[in-house]
């Protein structure tokens, strides 16, 4: 059997299944469960001699709304944290404000220091 990289595969769930396929592959498969789902689609590629982890991404419109929505949260809390960090707040101000875990600030703090370039600005 040859070892292919990671597939991902999109699923959606049109009816009480939740389907999905690989089609360079010819293989299609279903499950009531995203489990069962993935381990059809392993199977089916055992079949035709295909060994790989299957990374499914469930789609939707409304699971695409929610993306939007969770990359909207995720951007605002960013820029809530730089701000009020900006102007001297603690990490436990800042977490109680946007009623995240201070270990969350610390770490959307370091990644906004790291795309502004790090280091200090000069205060």
């Amino acid at each position: 059997m040859k070892k292919a990289k990671s597939i991902e595969c999109r699923a959606t769930r049109p009816s009480d299944m939740w389907v999905a396929g690989v089609p360079q592959h010819g293989v299609y498969g279903h499950g009531r469960t995203l489990r069962v789902l993935r381990s059809n689609l392993i199977q089916g590629l055992a079949l035709i001699g295909v060994t790989t982890e299957i990374t499914l991404v469930p789609v939707s419109p409304e699971l695409e709304r929610l993306r939007r929505a969770e990359a909207a949260y995720e951007a605002a809390l960013s820029d809530a944290v730089a701000a009020l960090a900006a102007h001297g707040g603690t990490p436990r101000d800042i977490a109680d404000a946007t009623r995240v875990t201070t270990t969350r600030v610390a770490t959307l703090r370091s990644r906004g220091k790291a795309r502004r370039g790090g280091g200090s600005r000069g205060r």
